[in-house]
């Protein structure tokens, strides 16, 4: 009887802290997408949210995606200890991208995503 009281102690002490630990590093970050020409806001651009898993190689797995706001923003909450990549795709291949580590966002930051229209991207061949 001690033995199993002393066990479901134990793991509502592990659930309860993992729960808080959860909530302590929970933030909420603004993604903003511009064209990278013209500074202005990319509206229904797709950004693409993935969390980077250990392992050999590295692989991320997408979490989530958001559609950009007439301001051409997404606002989303993450676990600011994981590590994630930022990726923001549109009409005619236009692509953006941007990459954290563990521990790098801030609560209420916003990370600006600069995108560039294929036809407009120019290519250095050296």
């Amino acid at each position: 009887m001690v033995y199993k009281s002393i066990l479901i102690f134990f793991c509502m002490t592990l659930v309860s802290c993992d729960n808080s630990s959860d909530l302590k590093n929970q933030i909420t970050i603004t993604i903003k997408v511009i064209d990278s020409q013209t500074k202005q806001p990319r509206i229904n651009d797709t950004v693409t949210i993935r969390q980077a898993k250990w392992g050999i190689p590295r692989r991320y797995v997408e979490i989530g995606q958001y559609l950009t706001d007439s301001l051409g923003m997404a606002t989303l909450k993450i676990n600011k200890m994981n590590r994630y990549s930022f990726e923001t795709d549109g009409p005619n291949f236009a692509f953006g991208s941007d990459e954290y580590g563990e521990g790098e966002l801030k609560n209420n930051q916003q990370i600006i995503i600069n995108v560039v229209d294929p036809d407009k991207k120019q290519i250095k061949i050296e």
